[in-house]
């Protein structure tokens, strides 16, 4: 799950950094300026607020050596409902729209265009299919997988869990269907809060 959903730290870029509320500091001062956190939102509260303090200019420094310990959802039921959850939240604070339109364009365009040009073209469609399906698989699942070995050498090396080929080959077949599951969570909940947010109107969280 981890490996799936979390960056590794060299993935991290200081400028485009949006720390959760997980691991955060901040003066008094910043937070009167920009608001605090919308109470409006029940989710992705942190991220509005962290896009509020860049609208200001406010310094920030990114601290890596600032850990913060969480377990991450420990079942894809949890997992469904807490991304679920992210995206309805996006959606009422009109968040990541290109984001969301590309998961929607892959999922039920692009998709289902190369499966049904594998299944039913010919010549040489069928084989052109396949490769466009795998280089998009390579594009969707190479991230994960590279982190997933680091996580799976860490884990053996101090001994928080037991490493087997068995557990390895588990790993490796859970995520993609974390990311499905993932993906799916989220184009579920987006237009719920995009429906909550026309019928209450909330205020516009980019004027400060």
């Amino acid at each position: 799950m981890s490996a799936t959903v979390l960056p590794l730290a060299d993935e991290i870029d200081p400028d485009k950094f949006l720390p959760s509320s997980r691991s955060i500091a901040f003066r008094k001062s910043a937070w009167e300026a920009v608001g605090g956190y919308p109470e409006w939102l029940d989710y992705c509260e942190d991220l509005i607020f962290d896009l509020r303090l860049k609208t200001i200019a406010a310094p920030q420094v990114f601290e890596p050596k600032a850990v913060v310990y969480f377990r991450p959802r420990s079942s894809l039921n949890a997992f469904y409902k807490q991304y679920y959850l992210y995206a309805r939240g996006d959606g009422k604070a009109d968040l990541w729209r290109k984001r969301h339109a590309i998961r929607y364009a892959t999922y039920l365009v692009a998709l289902p265009f190369l499966l049904l040009m594998g299944l039913t073209g010919k010549g040489v469609t069928r084989p052109l299919a396949g490769i466009l399906l795998g280089i998009g698989a390579f594009v969707y699942l190479r991230q994960p997988y590279r982190r997933l070995r680091y996580v799976l050498s860490e884990a053996a090396r101090v001994g928080t869990v037991r490493v087997t080929l068995r557990s390895n080959l588990e790993a490796v077949a859970l995520i993609p269907i974390i990311r499905v599951v993932g993906d799916v969570a989220k184009m579920i909940g987006y237009p719920v809060g995009w429906w909550w947010r026309l019928k209450h109107k909330p205020p516009n969280w980019r004027e400060i």
